[in-house]
């Protein structure tokens, strides 16, 4: 006999919209491919960038979903959505995502108000939660108390490889529209979050040139994701100079699309560059960087991503994600 299919309100306040497509596309990938795995889900997305009081109106509707008897536990993406699924009874667990545990730097060496208080409510979510699951080392460690470190398991967001796998430079440029000689440095960030570091990145191009190497930086945002894999694939290189990641998505997309990276230790990216040979982890610094962009810009060189497609793949981490379903369920 078959046992039940265990049944999941994921809860999040980061979830695609038409006017947003890129938006917490990684909860829907995620949620998508763990209801692959054979687990019920439920997505309810709470939109509180523009409206917050629809943060207390969801504590509710979360509460009566789940004393609704539909269900056998609560996921909450993100600590501020863990706090809002603390009001039920049900067992939670929380995905802690980035700056939900590292806050925002406000650009005076401090972290913004609202950035604080996420961090407090976010602790608040981690000590009442049945599990933990954080996208790094570096947001586990950030979780203040032992027991909560204890309980945490480290589950990077996994990648489409299907739709991020190696293609032909040459035909994704035409596709583009793009120069097929230009040396391209992508930068698929949004350039106006301070924590991107768009004129560090666009600084360490302008040093490289003054070297002799001609490259265009290349910036990418809200592109769908069906698009996004002919970006990797017509760059060169991938740039990373944020002051602090979680887990970069698009680091691992790029490697999965076997092209290079340069990128500033942040996050767990290191953890990935040392896999795959041919890529730079730098120094926060212009000349630095510019060095690791021609380092790998010479001779249009690509990588082979094969070992973090295997590791990354999306029905690899969902059955992560499904054992420690399995595991507070069990107890």
């Amino acid at each position: 006999m078959n046992a039940p299919r265990i049944r999941v309100l994921a809860v999040t306040n980061m979830y695609p919209t038409t006017d947003d497509p890129t938006y917490g596309v990684f909860v829907e990938s995620q949620m998508r491919s763990i209801a692959a795995a054979g687990v019920d889900v439920r997505v309810e997305f709470i939109e509180g960038r523009r409206r917050k009081w629809r943060y207390a109106r969801a504590i509710l509707l979360v509460r009566r979903l789940a004393t609704s008897g539909a269900f056998d536990l609560v996921h909450a993406h993100y600590g501020l959505s863990g706090f809002v699924a603390l009001f039920q009874p049900l067992p939670l667990i929380v995905s802690f995502c980035g700056d939900d545990l590292l806050g925002t730097p406000n650009g005076k060496r401090g972290l913004t108000a609202k950035s604080r208080l996420i961090i407090t409510l976010s602790h608040a979510a981690a000590r009442s939660s049945a599990a933990l699951i954080c996208k790094s080392e570096e947001l586990r460690m950030r979780l203040p108390r032992s027991r909560d470190r204890a309980r945490a398991f480290v589950i990077p967001n996994g990648v489409d490889t299907e739709r991020f796998a190696p293609g032909d430079r040459g035909e994704a440029r035409a596709r583009l529209g793009l120069d097929p000689t230009d040396l391209l440095v992508l930068f698929p960030h949004t350039p106006t979050e301070r924590r991107k570091r768009l004129d560090l990145a666009q600084a360490a191009v302008a040093r490289l040139e003054a070297g002799g190497v001609a490259a265009t930086l290349m910036v990418v945002q809200r592109v769908p994701p069906a698009r996004m894999p002919d970006f990797y694939r017509a760059a060169d290189c991938l740039i990373v100079t944020s002051d602090w990641e979680g887990s970069p998505n698009v680091v691992k997309e790029a490697l999965c699309c076997d092209l290079p990276v340069v990128s500033v230790d942040t996050g767990d990216v290191r953890k990935w560059l040392n896999v795959v040979p041919g890529c730079q982890l730098v120094e926060r610094d212009p000349d630095a960087i510019a060095r690791g962009l021609a380092e790998v810009l010479v001779g249009h060189r690509r990588i082979n991503g094969q070992s973090v497609r295997d590791a990354l793949n999306s029905s690899s981490v969902a059955r992560q994600v499904v054992t420690v379903y399995q595991q507070v369920l069990a107890r």
